[in-house]
C-alpha cells in the first residue's frame, strides 16, 4: 500500500489527469482501478512467496524467458527512476503551495531524504512505510466523510467543469490500463520480496488481496473527494491539499507531513 499510494494519488493530481478529467465514467474507471488492483496484489504477492524471493529476478527467472526477464528487468528500473523525479517534483510543488518555500528547495530536501532511506536495509524501509501509510489511509477517508457527511452536489455541473479540462488520455478505459501498468511497474518488485517475506503463499495470497482491497478503497474515495470538489480543485498544483486546508490548516499540517 505504501509503495502504490505515492505523491500522485495522495496529492490528487494522478485522480484528476487520468480519470475526472472524464467526467462521472472516471469514477467507474477508479472503481476498475481498484478491481484489477486487488486481482495484482494477490497474485503478485503469492509468486513471492511460492519462490521465497529476495528480489524481483528471483520470480522473473522462473516465469518469463530470459530475454523477457531482460527487458521487464530494464523496464522497472527506468520507470522507478523516472517516477522518482515525478515524486520529488511533487514534494516540491506541495512545500510551495502550502508554504511558499521555493519548489527547488523542497525539491531538494526530500532528495536528501530519499537518499538517505535508500541506505537503509529493507526491513527498516517496510518499517518507515508501515508508520506513514495508515496516516495517509485515515486522512483519505476523513476526507472523504466529512465532504460526503450531509452534503449534497450538483453532479451535472460538476460533469460540465471536468468538460472543461483536458484529458491525458483519448479515454477513460485506456487510462485504467496504462495507470494500472503504471502501479505494477512501481509496485512489483515490492510486492515480490514481501510476498518472499512470508512462508504460507495461503497468508501471502490473503495479504495482497488485503492490501490491494484497502487501495482499491481509498482510491475511490480519493476520487470521489476530488470530483466532488472539482470546481475548486481543478487548477491547483496540489488538489487534495487545497482541499484539506478549505476544512482547517491545523489538518493540512499533518496532510503536509506525510505528502513526502
Amino acid at each position: 500500500m505504501g509503495v502504490l499510494v505515492g505523491a500522485g494519488l495522495y496529492s490528487g493530481q494522478d485522480m484528476l489527469q487520468y480519470f475526472l478529467s472524464f467526467g462521472k465514467i472516471g469514477i467507474f474507471g477508479v472503481v476498475l482501478l481498484g478491481v484489477l488492483n486487488i486481482i495484482f496484489g494477490r497474485i503478485i504477492v503469492t509468486l513471492g512467496s511460492h519462490y521465497q524471493s529476495s528480489n524481483h529476478q528471483d520470480v522473473l527467472e522462473q516465469i518469463t524467458h530470459p530475454v523477457i526477464n531482460r527487458i521487464i528487468d530494464i523496464t522497472l528500473v527506468i520507470s522507478c527512476f523516472v517516477v522518482g523525479f515525478v515524486m520529488v517534483a511533487g514534494a516540491g510543488a506541495n512545500l510551495h503551495q502550502q508554504f511558499g518555500i521555493a519548489s527547488w528547495l523542497g525539491a531538494l530536501v526530500c532528495s536528501l531524504a530519499v537518499i538517505l532511506v535508500s541506505f537503509m536495509d529493507f526491513e527498516k524501509i517496510t518499517r518507515i512505510l508501515g508508520i506513514f501509510t495508515p496516516v495517509i489511509v485515515v486522512m483519505i477517508l476523513s476526507l472523504a466523510v466529512y465532504t460526503f457527511w450531509g452534503k449534497s452536489y450538483d453532479y451535472e455541473y460538476l460533469d460540465m467543469v471536468a468538460g472543461s479540462m483536458e484529458p491525458t488520455m483519448p479515454n477513460v478505459w485506456l487510462s485504467v490500463i496504462n495507470y494500472f501498468a503504471l502501479c505494477a511497474m512501481n509496485g512489483v518488485s515490492m510486492a515480490f520480496v514481501l510476498g518472499g517475506s512470508v512462508i504460507r503463499s495461503g497468508d501471502a495470497e490473503k495479504g495482497g488481496a488485503l492490501g490491494g482491497t484497502i487501495i482499491g478503497l481509498i482510491v475511490t474515495c480519493a476520487a470521489a473527494t476530488l470530483f466532488s470538489n472539482l470546481d475548486k480543485v481543478k487548477d491547483a498544483e496540489i488538489p487534495m491539499l487545497l482541499i484539506v486546508n478549505n476544512i482547517h490548516p491545523g489538518f493540512a499540517m499533518v496532510d503536509e507531513g506525510n505528502f513526502p
